[in-house]
């Protein structure tokens, strides 16, 4: 078999029943120069047998198993596997529209083929239907502030292999892992908007804002990596100040809303004031909000006010 222009890196875990979906769309490109490498995390599903079976079908697809180390281990194990001149990052429930790789291709080609970064708009994949969200576009020479203020997720994402050489995804960072790498990126290699709605992200409750999760605790300690480790010194001293306090403020702020959800009401109070001490101009409204509603003093305030619930 000729060397790929792509391989399209999976990491999977228990995702047996949605991995030939997302393998199809791969599968049902117009272009044709890819390969795929499922990378199985530690699986206690059927997953191997699928994925072998369909690699017996198509020589294109590689399975690699590894015990569980999470995603970050896993993209990085298939990347070693990788044949291909540029790198995609596909999570095992998303999948390609069927010119996806044509788009990528046909900019990558205009571009004169550079070691650099690629993303794509994406398309939500809800149980209601497909929503085509609005996705700002970025400014040409702009990338290092595109993906620091905008999150793109790893399916949306190509990357040069000789790129993949110099940064990794960080196997100490959960959750923000994706960004971390994108800002590392682009501080040195340049970063390209293919425009085209040829992603598609699927959203369930794994990925969506769950408020019953402390989801934003390992966010906001992989920002505290990125901003403060020193292997991230040369990134973090190029990212503006205001701009760190911003993130860890919007962190601490959201989990003082798990807090609040689940009735954590001092462990609230406390992420609101670490979301103060990160900025103090930061939502205030609602952060005194939280605050007064919690408390009796507060309560009559807000009474007095007309705002708020009686008592």
């Amino acid at each position: 078999m000729e060397q790929p222009f792509f391989s399209v890196i999976i990491p999977a875990y228990n995702r047996a029943s949605i991995l030939p979906e997302t393998i199809d769309s791969i599968q049902q490109q117009s272009f044709l120069s890819w390969e795929i490498i499922v990378v199985d995390d530690g699986s206690k599903d059927n997953t191997a047998e699928i994925i072998k079976d369909l690699a017996v079908r198509d020589q294109r697809i590689k399975y690699v198993y590894q015990d569980n180390a999470e995603r970050s281990a896993a993209r990085n194990n298939g990347a070693r596997h990788a044949e291909g001149r540029y790198l995609f990052f596909l999570d095992s429930d998303d999948g390609f529209e069927p010119h996806h790789m044509h788009e990528v291709h046909a900019l990558l080609q205009k571009e004169a083929f550079p070691v650099g970064l690629v993303f794509s708009n994406v398309l939500y994949l809800k149980e209601t239907g497909i929503e085509r969200p609005e996705i700002p576009d970025m400014q040409e020479g702009k990338g290092f502030d595109y993906v620091l203020r905008h999150p793109i997720t790893p399916s949306r994402v190509c990357v040069h292999r000789d790129v993949f050489e110099v940064f990794q995804f960080d196997p100490e960072i959960v959750i923000v892992e994706d960004q971390v790498l994108w800002v590392s990126i682009a501080t040195r290699f340049p970063v390209f908007h293919q425009k085209e709605y040829t992603v598609r992200y699927r959203i369930h409750e794994g990925n969506s804002i769950d408020l019953s999760r402390d989801s934003y605790r390992s966010r906001y300690l992989g920002l505290l990596r990125l901003f403060n480790h020193p292997k991230y010194a040369e990134i973090s001293a190029q990212i503006p100040t205001e701009q760190k306090k911003h993130m860890l403020a919007e962190c601490a702020f959201n989990r003082a809303r798990h807090h609040e959800f689940v009735g954590q009401i001092l462990k609230m109070n406390r992420m609101l004031l670490l979301s103060m001490r990160h900025k103090l101009l930061y939502r205030n409204k609602e952060r005194v909000y939280m605050f007064l509603i919690h408390h009796l003093i507060g309560k009559l305030v807000l009474k007095f006010m007309g705002k708020g619930k009686t008592i």
